[in-house]
């Protein structure tokens, strides 16, 4: 049987009886567009970010960082890793802002906060920094935060893989103007399609959003907000995004189970990332370097074991999003070595102990 980096057909696949009993009572509701389930689901999932502030859903992850940006009325440059799902930078650009490419820290992956301190020292145009807290590590805000204040920038976090990851003993997506989730079907909470949505901190921010992303319309539907979309979270989402919300922490926990004995048996020759103290990751995906990529690759496939790549090329080497001279030698060398393992909640331990098995194996036979 195959084993992918990620599986989440199994996670739907004892929840299904449960999910089509919801979407039947769902669909003899009539209420089909941000009906009752949309308004549950966006007040649950503010409890579970930890009560504070206010949560608006809407179509995508990638929605959510237009949406944000579009309600913070920013317009000019938006500093981002390069080393990042391309979601990230179309949506900068969705937004009519224009993506400044940051450097990332080779021990974290995450974005080099000296780095971005020494892009708003060069640049005065830049007026945001997108935190991408990747592969369900989180960025240390704190720190962040006061780089940021000190340029009047502001920090709008992308929460696309860090769903249940804690920063500063909070969970991510509340440290700062904005967090923006992604709820796609490989995510830690996963609909059964596009989803996305944003925290926000003020009942002001949460008005103007929930405006923008129904055409700018007011409660009488009048248009009173520049830039309105369609981007509204599917009533069936948020029927099946409510269901899988109660187990979302079990899930973690599973996850971070799998990483931990990743960590524990896999030899020392696989550069493992390293996880900074002031957080607590989520795992998402589970990333190892490896200078010999393909041929690890091609052998793990031989034995059914398909592992990813998150992300080559670089959104700087992509494309019409190159960028001329970024400079970022540390995220080419990066992009030629990470491999995703297969992680998620599903995955049994015997399983997992073979794959490793394979794992140690091949560096072996390299070595």
């Amino acid at each position: 049987m195959n084993t992918f980096f990620s599986n989440p057909k199994a996670g739907f696949k004892d929840k299904k009886k449960q999910i089509l009993a919801a979407i039947s009572k769902f669909i003899d509701s009539g209420e089909y567009i941000l009906g009752t389930n949309v308004k549950k689901f966006e007040d649950e999932f503010k409890q579970f970010l930890g009560n504070k502030g206010y949560f608006v859903s809407c179509a995508s992850g990638t929605d959510a960082i237009t949406l944000a940006l579009l309600t913070y009325g920013i317009k000019g440059k938006i500093i981002v890793p390069s080393h990042t799902a391309t979601a990230s930078i179309i949506a900068i650009q969705k937004a009519g802002c224009e993506p400044v490419y940051a450097e990332i820290n080779p021990e974290t992956l995450l974005t080099s906060i000296a780095n971005i301190q020494t892009l708003l020292q060069k640049d005065k145009n830049i007026k945001a920094v997108l935190a991408v807290h990747l592969y369900g590590s989180g960025m240390d805000m704190n720190r962040l935060s006061l780089v940021a204040k000190s340029f009047q920038c502001i920090v709008i976090e992308d929460c696309a893989q860090s769903c249940g990851t804690i920063i500063h003993k909070k969970q991510s997506g509340t440290l700062s103007s904005a967090g923006c989730f992604s709820f796609f079907p490989t995510k830690n909470l996963p609909a059964l399609g596009d989803g996305g949505g944003l925290w926000l901190p003020n009942k002001k921010m949460k008005e103007k959003a929930e405006s923008i992303r129904q055409y700018g319309w007011n409660q009488r539907r009048i248009v009173c907000t520049p830039d309105g979309m369609n981007s509204r979270l599917d009533e069936i989402q948020a029927v099946v995004l409510r269901i899988r919300l109660k187990d979302l922490q079990k899930d973690i926990i599973k996850r971070r189970n799998i990483a931990n004995l990743y960590d524990i048996k896999l030899s020392n020759k696989f550069k493992i990332i390293h996880q900074a103290s002031h957080q607590q990751s989520s795992y998402h995906l589970y990333i190892v370097r490896v200078k010999n990529r393909e041929k690890l690759i091609s052998y793990m496939k031989k034995r059914d074991i398909f592992m990813g790549i998150h992300y080559y090329p670089s959104n700087h080497m992509n494309g019409i999003l190159k960028n001329q001279d970024p400079n970022l030698k540390v995220t080419e060398k990066i992009s030629r070595e990470v491999v995703s393992l297969p992680i998620f909640p599903e995955l049994s331990k015997v399983k997992q102990i073979d794959i490793i098995k394979h794992l140690n194996n091949f560096l072996e036979l390299k070595s």
